[in-house]
């Protein structure tokens, strides 16, 4: 039987799992590396549970604990590596396609990969707001104000707008 710590940290992660797979989407292109950022991000998580202020919601403290892991990982590998794509994934295959991507209009698609473009910590923000966290919640997560997360979200959105009419105005 596993000690309550141990079973209490695996059902706040069971209940939790989607954010890791969420954050692993939003900084890995590649399914086997997703898969290890998620656990190493799982780890991060256990190696820290003991630290966990109940105070905070769980949910809030695990995305700040998987993108500080997936930003880390993503600054440790530098911009060569990913902007790499793997040549066998050039290859286009029946059933390839990404599942987060699946049935996407081509504006997600665009959206996405506009997203991609943007740094870490920009990434997460949008990330963030794109899944419905109040800015309360994502500066408790990116460790800023919530004034700071606002401003920055607002930016960000704008910039994106633009972006995305440049590229639809290039697109015949």
């Amino acid at each position: 039987m596993a000690p309550p710590h141990e079973a209490r940290f695996l059902a706040l992660l069971n209940e939790h799992r989607a954010i890791l797979h969420k954050v692993a989407y939003a900084y890995c292109r590649d399914r086997e590396d997703r898969a290890d950022l998620v656990q190493e991000m799982a780890f991060a998580l256990w190696r820290s549970f003991p630290r966990f202020d109940d105070r905070v919601k769980f949910s809030t403290w695990a995305y700040r604990v998987a993108m500080n892991v997936a930003i880390s990982r993503l600054r440790s590998e530098g911009r060569r590596v990913r902007d790499t794509v793997p040549i066998d994934e050039l290859a286009i295959e029946p059933g390839g396609e990404d599942p987060m991507l699946e049935g996407a209009s081509d504006n997600m698609r665009v959206l996405r990969r506009l997203i991609d473009g943007l740094d870490g910590l920009n990434r997460a923000l949008i990330l963030l707001y794109l899944d419905g966290r109040t800015a309360e919640e994502i500066a408790e997560i990116v460790g800023t104000t919530p004034g700071n997360v606002t401003t920055r979200v607002n930016r960000l959105r704008q910039r994106l707008q633009e972006e995305f009419a440049r590229l639809e105005k290039e697109t015949p």
